[in-house]
């Protein structure tokens, strides 16, 4: 039975939580640079690959989004956090409602994958290109192939967002060995 307070990785490593680690990686460069940003400013690209709907099973999608953002802040000490909890807007921040901190406030552990948490940066806007099987379409057309609820009209604003390990292509001109885009 595995201690709850291990999580398998991507990696098929066993990280504890309680105690203090280096988070350990094929891309260890883009990791490294990931971890040792403390809230500052940083070019970030990363992938992702939605899921199309039904009808359009087995067609391949990918976004690739590159902007200015960063990692390391804590969602509680942000000002549109303070602000709304001030103005009653929402309720004091809870614990993660999902997985668990491998390294606060950078890494979260869920379902043996590690997710890299990132904070949008006020008045700036992020760039993505779309991909249908290699092809790049526009937004719209991609969007065409998302089941509706995943479409981006349809999803609320957030402040921070958490990205699969694997889906960070770079990190401030460190450039991951995994992924070709």
């Amino acid at each position: 039975m595995k201690n709850q307070n291990q999580i398998n990785t991507n990696s098929n490593l066993n990280l504890n939580t309680n105690t203090a680690m280096s988070i350990q990686t094929q891309n260890q460069n883009v990791i490294d640079a990931f971890l040792a940003n403390k809230g500052q400013f940083a070019s970030v690209t990363f992938k992702s690959n939605p899921s199309p709907s039904a009808d359009f099973k087995g067609v391949s999608l990918e976004k690739i989004t590159t902007g200015v953002f960063r990692s390391g802040v804590d969602f509680a000490n942000l000002t549109s956090t303070q602000t709304a909890i001030a103005n009653g807007e929402r309720g004091a921040v809870q614990p993660l409602s999902y997985g668990e901190w491998i390294k606060f406030p950078y890494v979260i552990g869920h379902n043996g994958k590690r997710l890299l948490r990132l904070t949008k940066v006020n008045g700036q806007k992020s760039k993505s290109t779309f991909k249908v099987n290699g092809v790049e379409v526009s937004k719209e057309e991609f969007e065409n192939y998302l089941v509706p609820s995943k479409r981006s009209a349809n999803k609320p604003a957030t402040d921070v967002f958490n990205i699969k390990e694997e889906n960070l292509v770079s990190f401030n001109g460190e450039v991951s060995i995994e992924v070709a885009i």
